[in-house]
């Protein structure tokens, strides 16, 4: 059984790898906040117009989930070019395809 694991991954495609990476986050996550709540210390954050005192442990993970949740945005954007793309190219494969095998039959027919 033992000898079927390298198959095994590699019929599973990307989801190994999905599953390791994200199991990687929440770790990182996990520690991320274990720090976070060691630190009791009360920050001064100064916005553009305003300013406000908080814990340092929540201005961190604040921060973390912000910049998580711009890299979701960003990797949503990548990827939804790479399909139109993708879409675009599908199609005039299929419409070069039915050229060549208009051409094709044509030839065939010629000789």
């Amino acid at each position: 059984m033992l000898h079927n694991f390298p198959s095994f991954c590699l019929a599973l495609g990307g989801y190994v790898k999905a599953i390791f990476s994200t199991l990687l986050l929440v770790v990182l996550f996990v520690t991320a906040l274990a720090v976070g709540a060691q630190n009791d210390e009360v920050v001064s954050v100064n916005y553009l117009i305003a300013e406000s005192d908080m814990r340092l442990s929540w201005l961190m993970a604040g921060l973390f989930i912000a910049g998580f949740i711009t890299c979701l945005l960003f990797l949503l954007a990548f990827y939804t070019r790479i399909r139109l793309e993708s879409a675009g190219l599908k199609r005039r494969l299929a419409k070069q395809q039915k050229q060549l095998n208009k051409l094709q039959d044509e030839t065939v027919k010629d000789s």
